[in-house]
């Protein structure tokens, strides 16, 4: 393996720089006159940017701004079990020297400059003083070679727009020796020079090629760029840069432009509270300065004349656009957008709404409408899903364009930093494959599942189940277009439920006069209480309807359902396939058990929780939470309820925690021996609250637990990683590494005891890896019990029979929330809790 290290290896050298940078505290100050405007490095890692200052105790080194969760207990993180195979990730090794000292400079201008693009230019005026070895972020961070002669100095400068003279403010702060971790702000902040000297330019967060725009025609114009992701972070193989192909779709379109459509549409009476639905949760991408915005209301009680307290005095929007960015507004009577400060603005103090001129917005990504068109959304896919062939090609492509570059190259060297010019390579390991259990003969050893497959839906066919269930007491409710389709339905329903084990009823079939939304509530308030299933038949995806039939069926008559689109049971040569699906999906709400795996440990709770924003109750998001209550982690505890913040959010999980504590000891007449927990929806901005709150919430449960305290296992699950992997399969031909593949080594970070694990087997594009970090493990268990148990789990979602990409009481915790946060927007019944009735 040519530039492959051994995890130990890159371990002990992280935490050398990790210590190395707590030492270099005490003569600098790592984290003064940071901006709150500072470019983050990388996607969703905002709470690990070395400008954010780091809390005491075993989370961390003093002062580094790097969060260590990894178990102080912790020492080996590699597993050992499965087929070793060598695998290249979309990761470039940086070379960089260690004896450099950089002066770090806090710059202020006055009067205020907002554009950092201006910045740069009256920067760039002075040159001179700092030579050709500085890097500046445009903000309010420049870092140099070279020491001043003054550590306090002030120069002028003229801005072009309007010749008026800045004063720009240069103090020095610290001297930045190699290891402290403020050199991987200085790298990452050099690398978006490199990206804009080979002609990217800056479109949000990210840089994009501009010469690469294709244009797709439909709803008044899309344009999607093809853009790159770069992070250069501290990893257990030393100093790497991740990079990957990123795609941003821009539509001709301005916010402006939805606004007048609305009212054109709906009229001057609604216009408002429409305009509000349709834009409140879009993001924007402002035209002068290239930004992104989401929207969060519509001030229509304010226009461009709108006159507010700059930093230079009162001045309208109107001569602010024109001053700082010598823009021209036309309609000056157009509401304003407002959105809420970022996670940076706010920890810069900033706490104020942003107000945004909607003609200089513009609207990004796809509606709702656009995703629904089978045909728009093909012609989107087939620029931006890139296999790995294609994308190994765009990685190294863009390394030669960069090396390539003589500005590149001049910069880069001034600073003694390179790039390698192969993909990094990594030793990973395939986990053997998992038996399926079916019926409930302990004799039984299961049938294998065939990972390359993509399903074990021939493992399972013609089966019984695990646990089966009867249901015997069902309603079908449909409208009268519905008729013709009901009897086939109804009839193999009934021959596939069969060999499942699951013995169905004859159903009462109510036909509605119309389908309308009031006609199927009318008639399921009807149904008498004793129902067990009821089953509508709906003629489309109606959003009202749908909401309506699940808040009836899941909030007031705590009864399962199953809403099902009559195409989808519409054609004959499919019936079979779509009737086992649901089938299984109905007995499955009400109790049964498809499927099963071999789970070794016994006397063991596993808990997943997730968030899903709620878009009709504004600031407010629904957590989901599931913990299981058998050995087989077959059966679930559901619970949901709403939050406004982070810190209500984490007191909803602990409390939902005890309760499932009680429910797994009425039912197994014991507590768990090792609750294991497995945490979605956290961004790395939100790593720091779950680790210094919501890890010390749930000890403190278990600690009230008594004589008895379950052993914890805390596992934070995030699927918006950075890292892609690929199996070379000789020359330049490239596919995904196999289901069940483990990466524990190179590409993890030394300050945590984490992995990836790629679950899934997709047929196109570039199957997306996992991340698993262990925040604490009471568990005693080896590393390779963790990635067992977590491939394990994602077998285990009975919506799909096969593997998903995260733990299965993940995606139901997930499931849960969502249906909450876009359906019932309130909580269910409690006497659903016991069933997966969200289904």
């Amino acid at each position: 393996m040519a530039e492959g290290f051994g995890r130990a290896r890159g371990r002990s050298r992280g935490i050398r720089m990790l210590q190395l940078a707590a030492q270099s505290q005490s003569q600098s100050q790592l984290f003064s006159g940071g901006s709150p405007s500072e470019p983050s490095t990388s996607e969703g890692r905002k709470s690990e940017s070395p400008t954010e200052p780091a809390m005491r105790g075993r989370g961390s080194f003093r002062n580094t701004g790097v969060l260590v969760t990894k178990p102080s207990a912790i020492q080996n993180t590699v597993g050992d079990k499965g087929r070793e195979m060598t695998l290249i990730s979309n990761y470039f090794r940086l070379q960089h020297p260690t004896d450099l000292i950089i002066n770090q400079y806090h710059v202020d201008f006055e009067p205020n400059v907002e554009s950092s693009k201006m910045r740069r230019k009256l920067i760039l005026q002075k040159k001179e003083l700092f030579g050709k070895q500085y890097i500046f972020d445009g903000m309010s961070d420049l870092k140099t070679l070279r020491r001043l002669e003054e550590d306090d100095m002030v120069f002028e400068a003229v801005r072009d727009t309007d010749y008026e003279t800045i004063k720009v403010r240069l103090r020095h702060t610290n001297e930045v020796p190699w290891g402290a971790f403020e050199m991987l702000r200085m790298y990452n902040t050099q690398m978006r020079r490199n990206l804009a000297h080979i002609g990217y330019v800056l479109l949000g967060r990210y840089y994009y090629d501009k010469n690469s725009e294709i244009k797709i025609n439909e709803y008044g114009g899309v344009g999607i760029w093809r853009g790159v992701l770069t992070a250069i972070a501290q990893h257990d193989g030393g100093i790497l840069m991740a990079c990957d192909t990123i795609y941003k779709f821009v539509r001709a379109q301005t916010a402006l432009d939805v606004l007048r459509s609305v009212l054109n549409k709906v009229g001057n009476q609604a216009f408002q509270d429409s305009a509000r639905k349709e834009l409140a949760g879009m993001v924007v991408m402002t035209n002068y300065n290239n930004r992104t915005y989401r929207i969060d209301d519509i001030n229509f009680d304010r226009n461009p004349q709108y006159v507010f307290e700059g930093k230079s005095g009162a001045i309208s929007l109107i001569d602010y656009y024109k001053q700082q960015y010598n823009v021209d507004i036309k309609d000056h009577k157009q509401p304003l957008i407002e959105c809420l400060p970022s996670a940076r603005d706010r920890r810069a103090g900033r706490t104020e709404k942003i107000l945004l001129v909607p003609e200089l917005c513009l609207m990004t990504g796809l509606t709702d409408e656009m995703r629904a068109n089978f045909q728009f959304c093909k012609k989107i896919a087939d620029v931006s899903r890139l296999n790995p062939v294609k994308r190994v090609e765009n990685l190294t492509q863009f390394m030669k364009d960069l090396r390539g570059n003589s500005n590149v190259r001049e910069e880069m060297s001034l600073w003694k930093l390179g790039f390698s010019s192969g993909l990094t390579e990594i030793t990973a390991r395939q986990l053997d494959p998992e038996k399926i259990l079916m019926n409930d003969n302990p004799n039984d050893g299961g049938e294998l599942y065939e990972q390359n497959k993509g399903d074990f839906m021939r493992q399972i066919r013609g089966k019984q189940m695990r646990k089966a269930v009867d249901i015997t007491r069902w309603v079908v409710i449909n409208g009268p277009k519905e008729v013709p389709l009901i009897n086939d339905f109804v009839t193999t329903l009934n021959r596939v439920c069969g060999p499942m084990g699951v013995t169905l009823g004859k159903p009462k079939i109510l036909t509605l006069e119309n389908d309308r939304t009031g006609s199927f509530l009318a008639e399921l308030k009807k149904v008498p209480n004793a129902a067990e299933m009821i089953v509508c038949v709906v003629p489309n995806n109606n959003k009202e309807r749908y909401d309506s039939i699940k808040k009836l069926c899941c909030c007031e008559k705590a009864v399962a359902s199953q809403v099902i689109v009559s195409r989808t049971i519409s054609k004959k040569e499919m019936l079979m396939s779509v009737c086992t699906k649901i089938g299984i999906q109905m007995a499955v709400k009400l109790g049964a058990e498809a499927w099963a795996l071999n789970i070794p440990p016994k006397n063991m709770m596993v808990v997943g929780y997730d968030t899903h924003h709620d878009g009709t109750l504004k600031g407010q998001s629904a957590g989901g939470f599931v913990a299981s209550l058998n050995q087989s982690l077959t059966r679930w505890f559901s619970k949901v309820s709403y939050h406004k913040n982070r810190d209500e959010m984490s007191g909803n999980f602990a409390t939902h925690f005890k309760d499932s504590l009680k429910r797994y000891y009425e039912v197994n007449g014991t507590l768990p021996d090792r609750v294991l927990i497995y945490r979605d929806g956290v961004g790395d901005g939100m790593i720091r609250h779950v680790y210094d709150y919501e890890l010390k919430q749930i000890k403190r449960a278990i600690e009230d637990c008594g004589t008895i305290k379950p052993k914890l296992v805390f596992t934070i699950v995030t699927k918006r990683v950075n890292a892609r992997f690929f199996r070379n399969t000789g020359g330049t031909s490239y596919d995904n590494p196999p289901p069940g593949t483990i990466i524990d080594t190179v590409v993890t970070r030394p300050e945590r005891f984490d992995f990836y694990l790629v679950s899934q087997s997709v047929r196109q594009g570039t199957v997306a890896p996992t991340l698993y970090n262990i925040i604490e493990d009471e568990s005693k268990w080896k590393p390779q019990n963790h990635q067992q148990l977590a491939y394990k789990l994602t077998h285990l979602y009975y919506n799909w029979p096969g593997t998903i990409r995260v733990p299965a009481p993940c995606q139901y915790a997930y499931k849960l929330a969502y249906l909450t946060g876009t359906s019932l927007h309130r909580e269910p019944s409690m006497t659903l809790s016991n069933t997966l009735f969200y289904l």
